[in-house]
């Protein structure tokens, strides 16, 4: 007798899903059924399974967005106690932008930082004491940059450079000035030159960008589409939403973002300071003023082409180029970062290229060799004016 005899309605027409897993024949090679899951008793299980597993991890993800935004907000409140402000306030189109002055002497050095660099003083300062020995040396801090005041509206190159001159002619220093730029801010040194070469005695580039790199990274200028500022923002908000108000940027190392935050050149209470400023600045998101500059609107286009199509400032340069490897990523390796340099370079007279190997950040990982070489560098055009 068969096991189906006794339970016809385990029998179904034609073959269920599943049927090689479900049979099993006995030895006189009658089929016998080892389950009585049907198909669809089979899916109904699964489906429940899903569901349970989804509804798992949708609640984790609530718990964690909960728990790193209540910490994040937390952080923010204590963070504040240890930001405190360095320098001087200047007003600049009616809103409040910081420098810091320091030393004396017939020179004058204007810091300037890189892109998005969030604590520009704590940066500079390392190097700056050492050369206000001998020189007034002067830190900017751009709007949206340290304690500077956040603004809105579009940063581009030339409007950066206008409240750049503002602020130090506001605070009565006065040029020519010997421009030391970091990294992006390059392209503002060079506007300034060009457009107000009586201004700048001389360009001390502190692995600064060039024009040539947007050949490597794939930019035209001249084919480039503006584009609109509430788009990008509407673009960017699921991204601001998770990394920067729920605070998934917490979980992300700060010193590989900006190498500073942990520099051997900075006290404790300062790479805490740099820290503060950081998740406080970075929090913003794409309201923050430091991330318009990212804004390709028709006038950033119009001015980028500009100076990229302009000659290369024939005036005293010195140039500290990295290894290149902290750039590989936008340029293609590493070589191409130093080759744009020397390539620079090498449209000037008096023109003077180191290369260092160390990272992006010349002016804290090199900074005794830097102040060394800018001392020699500088002497020559004293010597010259004599």
């Amino acid at each position: 007798m068969r096991l189906t005899d006794c339970k016809p309605g385990l029998v179904e027409s034609g073959r269920p899903f599943l049927y090689g897993l479900l049979v099993n024949r006995n030895t006189e090679g009658t089929v016998i059924f080892m389950k009585t899951a049907s198909a669809k008793i089979f899916l109904i299980k699964a489906i429940k399974g899903l569901g349970i597993a989804l509804s798992v991890i949708i609640l984790l993800t609530v718990i964690l967005a909960a728990g790193t935004y209540s910490y994040n907000s937390v952080s923010l409140k204590k963070e504040a106690a240890l930001i405190e402000h360095k320098g001087q306030y200047v007003e600049v189109d009616g809103h409040r932008m910081n420098i810091y002055a320091a030393g004396n002497g017939e020179k004058t050095l204007v810091f300037m930082a890189g892109s998005g660099v969030p604590a520009p003083i704590l940066e500079f300062r390392p190097l700056a004491e050492i050369l206000g020995k001998k020189y007034q040396t002067v830190i900017i801090e751009k709007f949206g940059y340290g304690y500077s005041d956040e603004i809105d509206g579009e940063r581009t190159v030339g409007i950066i450079t206008e409240n750049d001159r503002e602020a130090l002619k506001t605070a009565g220093i006065e040029g020519p000035y010997i421009l030391c730029p970091h990294s992006a801010s390059g392209f503002e040194a060079l506007w300034w030159a060009n457009k107000y070469p009586e201004e700048v005695e001389a360009i001390i580039g502190l692995d600064m960008a060039v024009p040539e790199e947007y050949d490597y990274m794939g930019v035209d200028w001249n084919t480039l589409t503006p584009m609109d500022p509430e788009q990008w923002a509407d673009d960017n908000r699921l991204y601001d939403f998770w990394l920067y108000k729920i605070g998934l940027m917490r979980y992300m190392n700060a010193q590989e973002i900006f190498p500073p935050s942990g520099s051997d050149e900075l006290t404790k209470e300062e790479k805490n300071e740099y820290k503060a400023l950081m998740y406080t600045k970075y929090a913003l998101g794409s309201s923050a003023a430091m991330n318009h500059e990212q804004w390709t609107t028709q006038r950033q286009i119009d001015e980028m082409k500009e100076l990229c199509d302009a000659s290369v400032p024939n005036i005293p340069t010195l140039l500290f180029v990295s290894n290149g490897k902290y750039l590989a990523q936008m340029v293609g390796k590493p070589e191409n970062w130093i080759l744009i340099h020397k390539n620079y370079i090498s449209n000037i007279s008096e023109g003077r290229l180191i290369e260092l190997d160390c990272g992006h950040w010349v002016h804290l990982d090199e900074k005794d060799r830097v102040s060394e070489e800018m001392i020699s560098f500088i002497d020559t055009l004293n010597a010259e004016e004599q």
